[in-house]
């Protein structure tokens, strides 16, 4: 029987006669090194190393419990990753990296010490060992499992059929692997119910901030975290994007938090007085105004359609007489700011002519551009079925078969398609072909099944809430995916699997939280 893992108490288990040691070199390790990149001149990468290593150092000493990090990197994440890279140029260290790489290394030597320590307690425990079977306590999901075989897959893909092995290579990593360890992490170690309050106030303090990004991008045209391929201006249009790389991941990751922050302070008992209800409106309002401000469409639907899902399954189904008297209840005010949010939104567009986006809203070439981009996915599918192109190679094979071919593309009413799928399972089935696509699916399948049946488990509300939430949230994603290849980004995707197995966990019934779920 598989047992789900105890949260260790602090962040590096081993006695203090063994962290202060490995603190103290690590801090001088990272000293050396950027008193070296100092002398050729290098202060940027110099004050990056030696801030990492001072972390490291902090971490290990076991001052920090893994919670705390976990709660500290969700909030940081956007701002964090843009400053902490090296080289800033293809960067082989990333604040993502490290951080998790970390988290993950260390709970893995904290597992091999307490199973050390508990061998040697006795010489007839030692004996018993080396006799019976050691049960092992792993809970891994059929999600987790599908996701792994498909990061395997990824990651062969790009050191085998990429064209470009180091870049593919830094997807399959970031995109796969990256989002894999964190929904684990998050599903094995982090407790809600201990540190669901921080997680909050982390995510409110991050919804201000995506927020103020966001309407400066869009007030001003100035994009304030320039990434190396990304433009805040497109076609003549801004694409907001904020702290991240694409527009797409800003969209989706507010959505997603504007979710997580509707079902929050229910979640976690969480009462506010006058000052902080103001802040933690404000910063739900915000969060879910910023996830219409790149003008994607599907976003606005995902967005209405998950706070319906949130909205009706939260409730006890005795209780749901009918969505009216579910949003009358304890959904009112959720409803009554997205309602507000939408007439505003609408008012605006139609109001003001220089709206940056409303051409993509209004005109249908944009419509008819992401069909024809979808037949021209669809026989790239057709023409490779088993493995695909090659991850990261969709770009590079359109090019091939048609400009240089000369075979035109693909068109809808005179509408020519572009040189992106625009969809997350054409991009999976283009590029990792039907046998990636099948994986693809199937995790997600097996995710959608794990919040349905904490739904229909639930003991209590907010078992019930955590699992509604989960749901809205695989729904918000999906949605949004269906017309974006949102899932190429690695920040999304290790926002959306963070944040999932973390409501998977809370939503897991006390006295079944030791055996794993067979979901």
């Amino acid at each position: 029987m598989e047992r789900q893992r105890e949260s260790p108490a602090s962040f590096f288990a081993a006695s203090s006669s063994v962290r202060i040691p490995v603190s103290l070199t690590l801090i001088a390790i990272g000293v050396a090194f950027a008193a070296a990149l100092c002398a050729s001149g290098n202060y940027r990468e110099a004050a990056l190393i030696a801030a990492a290593a001072l972390g490291a150092g902090i971490l290990v000493s076991g001052l920090i419990s893994v919670q705390t990090v976990l709660v500290v990197w969700f909030a940081t994440t956007p701002l964090a990753s843009f400053y902490v890279r090296f080289p800033i140029d293809r960067s082989i260290l990333t604040y993502n990296r490290v951080v998790i790489g970390l988290v993950v290394v260390t709970l893995l030597l904290n597992s091999v010490y307490n199973t050390v320590s508990a061998a040697t307690e006795s010489e007839a425990e030692l004996r018993s060992l080396r006799t019976v079977p050691r049960q092992v306590n792993l809970s891994v999901s059929k999600f987790e499992v599908a996701w792994a075989l498909l990061s395997v897959l990824a990651l062969a893909s790009a050191l085998a059929r990429s064209n470009n092995a180091a870049y593919s290579t830094r997807i399959a990593v970031d995109t796969f692997w990256l989002p894999l360890a964190a929904f684990h992490i998050a599903r094995s170690y982090l407790d809600l119910r201990k540190s669901g309050r921080l997680l909050l106030v982390g995510g409110i303090a991050l919804a201000w901030v995506l927020f103020a990004t966001g309407a400066f991008e869009i007030a001003t045209g100035s994009d304030l975290f320039v990434y190396k391929g990304s433009d805040l201006v497109r076609e003549g249009e801004r694409r907001v994007n904020g702290p991240f790389a694409a527009d797409s991941s800003f969209a989706i990751i507010c959505l997603i938090l504007f979710l997580f922050l509707l079902a929050a302070p229910k979640l976690f008992r969480v009462r506010f007085d006058r000052t902080a209800r103001l802040v933690y409106s404000g910063s739900a309002a915000g969060v879910a105004l910023g996830a219409l401000l790149p003008a994607f469409r599907t976003v606005g639907l995902a967005l209405a359609v998950s706070v319906i899902v949130l909205l009706w399954l939260k409730e006890h189904p005795n209780q749901r007489s009918s969505i009216l008297r579910t949003a009358m209840h304890r959904g009112l005010a959720p409803g009554a700011v997205l309602i507000m949010i939408l007439i505003a939104l609408a008012g605006w567009i139609a109001t003001n002519d220089p709206f940056p986006g409303r051409s993509r809203l209004t005109n249908l070439r944009s419509v008819y551009g992401r069909l024809a981009s979808w037949q021209g996915a669809a026989e790239i599918v057709l023409d490779n079925p088993v493995l695909g192109v090659g991850l990261a190679n969709y770009a590079d094979y359109y090019d091939a078969t048609h400009y240089y071919a000369g075979e035109p593309p693909e068109e809808v009413l005179e509408t020519k398609a572009g040189d992106s799928p625009h969809s997350n399972v054409l991009w999976v089935g283009a590029e990792l072909g039907l046998t990636g696509l099948a994986l693809y699916v199937a995790a997600n399948v097996y995710l959608f099944l794990m919040g349905w049946r904490a739904v229909k488990g639930a003991r209590d509300s907010r078992q019930r809430l955590a699992a509604s939430c989960l749901l809205a949230i695989v729904i918000a994603y999906w949605i949004s995916g269906l017309t974006l290849s949102s899932g190429y980004y690695s920040d999304l995707n290790l926002y959306f699997l963070f944040v999932a197995g973390s409501l998977n966990r809370f939503s897991i019934p006390h006295d079944a939280s030791a055996v794993s779920e067979r979901s």
